[in-house]
């Protein structure tokens, strides 16, 4: 990958404070996490959004909220206002796209997920995604693998890689004593089997696997559906070593799962065919992986090859390569110590290379 795409203009002493537009059709956590360490540096966010229902707690961390309907009045809004930066946040693409055309200022297409890479785009979709990733100013990925991917197929003007840290000077970490026995928590969605585009997230064999070895399994679901996960609930019924527990607060989320011994990144690639789709997987950097880091949960990782690679850099969970391979690591191995320096997963500490992005995008 050429080094000028990924390479970081020097933060000068005096640090510009900006005025930033974050547009998202509804802040997800990791706007919310870039947010709230954009507002510590002592920068203005705004933001252009359908609505505030994921993460209401943005609010507190916001200047003023613009809300629009339709695509009209968003253009109508990043138009008419004054801002240093536009940040589009994806999915979906339109409204970055839309910034794109209307903005008077530099524009920033924040990738979550790429699109193109996850399913195929036809027609006016691909379109929008080709213009998010080359006429906007400067593209954010959630790792160096993805930007790696990126540039096969689109030709960004910048790219710059942020995984989706922890907000460590937010949360209070506790250390939990582990619960006696054999215990592992997943924390994200869950799916049955069969349900297309997401076919990866269906976990319930891996589930069913472990129980049947002994090993005490804790669900936190992103989203309870009954429509979509009764595999899990029949295994509840049937199984006292899987416990399917109610959503609760990010933060205390965080602190119920330090009492687990290991902590699942994992997708299930027994349906998934196409190869542009397995790569997708293989090149995310799932928020989760750093959930349990802070927890102080030993991650085992299961095909995702950029954060396998990542536990294994950082000594600090296991990458495995087969559903045996999971198995014996949980029935036999040793969790890895908790990490004592989190600034390896700070938000805080590594949105420095946002800030510096936007000062170099404006000179």
């Amino acid at each position: 990958m050429p080094s000028v795409l990924l390479a970081l203009i020097a933060t000068p002493n005096a640090m510009k404070k900006f005025n930033i537009l974050f547009i998202h059709k509804d802040p997800c956590a990791r706007a919310y996490k870039e947010a709230v360490a954009l507002t510590r540096r002592g920068h203005t966010i705004d933001l252009a959004v359908e609505k505030v229902s994921q993460h209401p707690e943005i609010l507190g961390h916001v200047r003023s909220v613009h809300t629009y309907a339709d695509y009209g009045q968003l253009a109508g809004i990043v138009r008419n206002g004054s801002w240093d930066i536009v940040h589009g946040h994806n999915e979906p693409n339109t409204p970055t796209a839309v910034a794109i055309e209307n903005a008077r200022c530099p524009v920033v297409y924040d990738c979550h997920d790429f699109s193109g890479l996850r399913q195929r785009l036809t027609g006016t979709r691909h379109k929008t995604e080709r213009c998010c990733f080359e006429q906007s100013h400067a593209v954010i990925v959630v790792s160096e693998n993805m930007a790696a991917v990126v540039q096969e197929r689109y030709t960004p003007r910048w790219m710059v890689s942020l995984p989706c840290y922890c907000l460590v000077e937010e949360m209070e970490r506790s250390s939990r004593e582990k619960l006696p026995g054999n215990h592992l928590v997943y924390q994200g969605m869950l799916l049955d089997a069969g349900i297309t585009p997401l076919e990866y997230r269906n976990y319930h064999p891996f589930f069913k696997k472990m129980v049947e070895h002994g090993i005490h399994v804790h669900v936190y679901c992103s989203a309870f559906n009954p429509k979509v996960q009764s595999s899990y609930i029949e295994l509840r019924e049937s199984s006292d070593l899987f416990h399917f527990h109610q959503q609760v607060p990010y933060a205390r989320l965080l602190d119920e799962m330090g009492q687990y011994h290991w902590g699942l990144a994992a997708f299930n690639m027994q349906e998934i065919l196409e190869p542009d789709k397995r790569l997708f997987l293989n090149s995310i950097l799932p928020n989760k992986l750093f959930d349990y880091v802070f927890s102080g949960v030993c991650p085992v990782v299961y095909n995702n090859r950029t954060a396998g690679e990542w536990v294994e850099r950082h000594d600090a969970g296991y990458h495995v390569r087969s559903e045996n391979e999971l198995i014996d690591v949980l029935l036999h191995a040793q969790p890895k110590q908790p990490m004592n320096d989190l600034s390896l997963i700070s938000m805080e500490e590594h949105i420095r290379d946002i800030e510096n992005l936007y000062h170099g995008l404006l000179g």
